[in-house]
């Protein structure tokens, strides 16, 4: 346990910012300490939101009125959990066609790579936004969980391509082992050769490429945040007078309050108030900071790092070779 010592701590605070996030009715504000007006004894208006941070206001507060650090604690759950799911389910089903490809049809997987090429050099964002417009792009009548589901199954679809082309490059190489090829010679199935030989490894792998998904994820939600493709959709109420505060329609706002609509919703805020858009920035930097320790630390252990410097019974040049020839003949002989 002491080789995962910081994914240990980086796992056990997102969790607990989750577990806040979740349980946030219990104890926080409905309307997030809604306060627009400030008016002194004699009922004269001394201030107006947006308010800076301060002893009242901690993070300071959006144009609206209301507390950004209630905004963030209510939004993370939305966050995270999007961001977990999409990771997932990439991982997954990127997986499955990674391995069927390289034992079922390996003949497929060079047509495979030349149609998922595009991906490798069009921007995924560009991919999203292009994808999201029709359903996300304006305010519209559309349940919020039919957005939802929409949008994730956009935000999965970018990113399965990488990680299938990823699942049967590390198959490939695990098909050409000796032990592999041993019971491949004894006759071995190949539904056993995943169960019994393939699926150890594997594992261990999704397990990293899952922490490098949830960075890759958090990456394109925020992007998509600054071109107004919030997660859930439009929420008709909005920002009030950030066009003319005489004259509404308010500018769009997100229904869920996800740290990437609050950074879009906010953005053209950026000089009058530009702590409504550092508190989430700061928000999603901090998460992508424990997320990639987490990665760091995981691919330290798979590469050997550690092992490697305790063998002093191998010179340098043979460390190298062992390290380079990947994690495969590392992790079992850990």
């Amino acid at each position: 346990m002491k080789k995962y010592k910081i994914t240990i701590i980086a796992s056990s605070l997102l969790l607990l910012l989750l577990l806040i996030s979740i349980f946030y009715p219990a104890y926080g504000p409905k309307d997030y300490n809604h306060q627009v007006l400030v008016k002194n004894e004699q009922g004269k208006i001394i201030g107006r939101a947006p308010f800076p941070p301060s002893e009242d206001h901690i993070l300071g507060t959006n144009r609206n009125g209301e507390d950004m650090h209630w905004l963030l604690l209510y939004g993370a759950k939305f966050t995270l959990i999007s961001t977990f799911g999409v990771a997932i389910l990439r991982v997954l089903i990127g997986g499955l066609l990674g391995i069927f490809l390289s034992i079922w049809a390996p003949f497929l997987k060079s047509y495979v790579k030349d149609f998922f090429l595009p991906f490798r050099y069009i921007p995924l964002i560009l991919i999203g936004i292009i994808l999201m417009i029709p359903i996300v792009g304006n305010f519209n009548d559309v349940a919020i969980s039919s957005i939802v589901t929409y949008q994730i199954i956009i935000l999965v679809f970018i990113g399965v391509p990488s990680v299938t082309i990823f699942a049967s490059d590390v198959t490939d190489e695990l098909l050409k082992t000796s032990f592999v090829q041993s019971s491949i010679l004894m006759g071995a199935g190949k539904f056993h050769l995943i169960r019994r030989q393939l699926l150890p490894y594997l594992l261990s792998y999704s397990v990293l490429f899952t922490v490098q998904q949830l960075i890759s994820t958090l990456h394109i939600t925020m992007q998509l945040g600054l071109f107004g493709m919030f997660l859930g959709g439009r929420n008709r109420a909005g920002i009030f007078g950030l066009d003319d505060p005489d004259k509404p329609p308010p500018t769009p706002a997100t229904i869920t309050n996800e740290w990437a609509g609050l950074i879009g919703q906010n953005f053209r805020e950026f000089l009058l108030a530009p702590w409504t858009i550092f508190s989430p920035v700061i928000g999603f930097f901090i998460v992508i900071a424990l997320v990639n320790m987490i990665k760091k630390e995981l691919e330290e252990n798979m590469n050997g790092l550690q092992v490697v410097k305790k063998m002093k019974k191998v010179s340098k040049a043979e460390s190298k070779t062992f390290v380079k020839q990947g994690s495969f003949e590392l992790v079992r002989k850990l």
